[in-house]
C-alpha cells in the first residue's frame, strides 16, 4: 500500500507542470507606440516598439512581433512593473514570423535598425506593420533628423508638433489594427549633411525613454569603493578609539591587590627621627636606630 501512495505520488509529480514554469500565448497586445528615428545614432532607422499586454494577460507570456528580414536586432526587453524599468533580462529568439520572447512583465520594449534608400541629399524608407496578433491600440510617429531640411510622409501625418527634446514628430491618429491587417508609411526627407540626430545633443538627451537598453545589474558594478573604504576606514578608526577608552577606564577602576594592601596596613608608624616606616610592633627604627 505504502509503495503504490510513493507510486501515485510520483505520477502527479511528472505530469502537474511546475508551478511558475507555465506560460501562455499573447493573443493580443493592447496599446503599442512604435517610434521610428532616422539618423538617430546610426545612418539608418532606429525603430523602437513599446507595448502592454491586457491587464487579464496570464504571465508569464510568449509575444511574437513582425520584424523585416533586413532589420538589425538591437533589444528585447522588459518593462519592470516595479521601477519602470526596462530590463534584458527575458528569454527571446529570432523566428520565421520576426522575434518572439517570454515576458514576465505586461509591458514590453523591442528596438531594431532598418536601413534606408539614399538618392543624393534625398533618404527614404518604407515602414510596415503585419502581424498575426491584434493591437487594441495602435500608434506610430516619426522623428525628424536634426539636420533634415524637411520630412514627408505617405499617408500624410496631420499632427506635426515639438517634443520637450528639441525634436519634431509627425504623428498619426490612434487606431486598432486587427491581426493580418497590414498598415504601412513611406517616409522621405532630405539631408544636405551626413551628420546623426545624437552629435547635436549636449547635454545627453533627457528623454524619459532613450534606445538602448541600460547595462544589467551586474554585483558589485555599482560599488563605489572609494566611499566604502572611507566608511570601513572610519568604523575601524572608531573602533581602536573605544577600544582605549575602555581599556584605560578599566586599569584605572582596577583594585589594589591584596598584597599592596597588606603592606600598606602592615605600617602603622613612622619614625619621628627619619620618617622611616616601621611596624606597629617595633621599639626602634631600623634604619637609624632611634627609639620609636
Amino acid at each position: 500500500m505504502k509503495q503504490k501512495c510513493l507510486f501515485l505520488i510520483l505520477l502527479f509529480t511528472l505530469i502537474l507542470p511546475a508551478p511558475g514554469h507555465t506560460q501562455s500565448k499573447a493573443m493580443a497586445i493592447d496599446s503599442l507606440t512604435i517610434e521610428l528615428w532616422p539618423d538617430y545614432d546610426r545612418a539608418s532607422v532606429l525603430v523602437l516598439l513599446t507595448g502592454a499586454l491586457p491587464a487579464d494577460t496570464t504571465l508569464p507570456a510568449t509575444v511574437t512581433l513582425p520584424i523585416p528580414k533586413t532589420a538589425q536586432l538591437n533589444a528585447v526587453a522588459r518593462i519592470d512593473s516595479n521601477d519602470g524599468k526596462m530590463k534584458d533580462d527575458i528569454s527571446s529568439s529570432l523566428v520565421p514570423d520576426g522575434v518572439s520572447f517570454i515576458t514576465p512583465d505586461l509591458r514590453f520594449r523591442l528596438e531594431y535598425y532598418l536601413p534606408y534608400a539614399v538618392n543624393n541629399s534625398q533618404h527614404t524608407f518604407n515602414f510596415s506593420w503585419l502581424a498575426a496578433i491584434s493591437v487594441n491600440k495602435f500608434r506610430l510617429k516619426i522623428q525628424r533628423p536634426l539636420f533634415a531640411s524637411q520630412l514627408t510622409t505617405e499617408p500624410v501625418s496631420i499632427n506635426i508638433f515639438s517634443g520637450e527634446d528639441g525634436f519634431t514628430y509627425y504623428a498619426f491618429p490612434e487606431q486598432a489594427v486587427p491581426a493580418d491587417q497590414s498598415f504601412s508609411v513611406r517616409v522621405d526627407y532630405t539631408m544636405t549633411t551626413a551628420q546623426l540626430s545624437v552629435e547635436r545633443l549636449t547635454p545627453p538627451s533627457t528623454r524619459a525613454q532613450e534606445p538602448g537598453l541600460p547595462s544589467t545589474a551586474k554585483t558589485g558594478s555599482d560599488v563605489n569603493w572609494s566611499l566604502l573604504a572611507i566608511v570601513a576606514g572610519g568604523i575601524i578608526i572608531l573602533i581602536v578609539f573605544v577600544w582605549k577608552i575602555t581599556t584605560r577606564r578599566t586599569e584605572s577602576n582596577r583594585p589594589i591587590t591584596s598584597n599592596a594592601e597588606a603592606k600598606k596596613e602592615s605600617y602603622a608608624k613612622f619614625c619621628s627621627n627619619c620618617d622611616n616606616p616601621v611596624d606597629i610592633d617595633d621599639r626602634f627604627c631600623s634604619k637609624c636606630g632611634a627609639s620609636v
